[in-house]
């Protein structure tokens, strides 16, 4: 008989469908590794289910017991202490339904608390996957509420310290959070690296839309693009800066940013206030995933100052890269080979590195294709499906042994 898994992840459909990836909850079965794969949402503004096919289930847990939800914060804290036995109820009857064998907790905060409660009363192995520097995400946006603990990040260290120590494995979705596990004391024998896969088919077949077409874009503009949440901790004021002090150097260029964000209508008056800035700046608002990977595609460099998951594609897209030197970055960004990687902060740089990759195409496709080439061995979504498979075998092997 087939294992069963329970994710617990801290967004929502809703989010997930906005940014365009809601598909990739039905990679979750590892081609066909597991027999069911249930998804539990414990932040949502609505409880309700979605059964996406008979693999897969979304289970959302909504602060609606209260008029108000997650909108009103009375409502919210009045809510806060039946919500989490809610959500541990909710859980325990998904686990005795489908036979789980096994949860899968996506940060070591919330998540990992609902995940260790529920493998202790069930009796069943669960491990976390790190998919973030937490600590840098909380230096760029001390709003982050997801890796906070009644609005303390001291709590919700001291929370992941012991989250972390009783998981069967961590597993980091990088090398460079294994590095900053191991240096937290997560002990090295219970780290495995899962790292983000995707399917790369779609950018050896033909473009779907034609980018220039679609957003109006003249055949003489090079296109820079920015694909990704408008917000501060994604650099978007550099980006606002990079683009003004690029124009004072030459004309043929537009930065199309894609996405949305907390940052979005901000951003959009001060573009709107400077002749400079709406000259060369284009916001297209949230794109479906095919017009992103196309405009990726289509740019003549990729401006990711910081990235997770969109630095894979913007590499796959066969376009150099240009990136602050944080976080995993490096693992795909080598400096003057698949893109420029710049010191945090550093827009004179950035503007430089785009000056000359604009003014450069032979070296610029070079640059893109070896990208592409590095891109396509490390996250192929078949390799990192068997390497996932692979540690799933070994925590299940383990049972309830912590």
């Amino acid at each position: 008989m087939k294992p069963s898994i329970l994710f617990f992840v801290p967004t929502t459909y809703k989010a997930l469908k906005e940014k365009g990836v809601e598909n990739m909850i039905l990679e979750r079965d590892e081609n066909g590794f597991f027999e069911k794969v249930i998804t539990l949402h414990p932040f949502s503004n609505k409880t309700y289910s979605i059964n996406l096919n008979e693999y897969h289930e979304v289970h959302e847990i909504g602060f609606d017991l209260i008029p108000g939800g997650l909108e009103n914060r009375l409502s919210l804290y009045l809510q806060i202490p039946v919500h989490f036995f809610r959500v541990i109820w909710s859980a325990f009857r998904l686990i005795k339904k489908y036979r789980i064998s096994m949860i899968r907790t996506v940060d070591p905060y919330w998540m990992g608390l609902f995940g260790y409660i529920c493998s202790r009363i069930c009796k069943i192995p669960f491990c976390v996957s790190i998919h973030a520097d937490y600590e840098k995400r909380m230096e760029l946006n001390k709003n982050i509420s997801t890796i906070k603990v009644f609005k303390s990040y001291a709590l919700a260290k001291r929370l992941e310290h012991f989250i972390l120590s009783k998981a069967n494995l961590v597993m980091p979705i990088r090398d460079t959070l294994a590095k900053k596990a191991i240096e937290s004391k997560v002990s090295k024998e219970k780290i495995r690296v899962i790292p983000h896969g995707i399917d790369l088919k779609y950018f050896n077949r033909p473009p779907l839309h034609n980018i220039r077409q679609l957003f109006n874009i003249s055949p003489n503009s090079k296109i820079i693009s920015f694909v990704g949440r408008i917000t501060k901790e994604n650099y978007v004021d550099d980006a606002i800066k990079i683009g003004k002090i690029l124009s004072e150097k030459r004309s043929d260029f537009v930065i199309i940013i894609a996405g949305g964000g907390v940052e979005e209508r901000r951003i959009k008056e001060e573009i709107a206030s400077n002749p400079s800035l709406k000259t060369h700046f284009l916001l297209t608002g949230f794109q479906p995933r095919e017009v992103c990977l196309d405009l990726r595609r289509s740019s003549d460099v990729s401006l990711c100052l910081m990235a997770g998951f969109s630095l894979i594609e913007a590499c796959a897209a066969g376009c150099p890269v240009i990136s602050y030197d944080v976080e995993w970055h490096s693992e795909l960004v080598k400096n003057k080979k698949t893109g420029f990687l710049l010191k945090e902060n550093d827009v004179d740089g950035v503007v430089d590195a785009l000056d000359w990759v604009l003014e450069h195409p032979d070296e610029r496709n070079i640059m893109g294709q070896k990208a592409k080439t590095l891109a396509f061995e490390n996250h192929d979504l078949k390799t990192t499906s068997d390497i996932k498979v692979k540690c799933y075998t070994e925590i299940l092997s383990q049972g309830d042994d912590h």
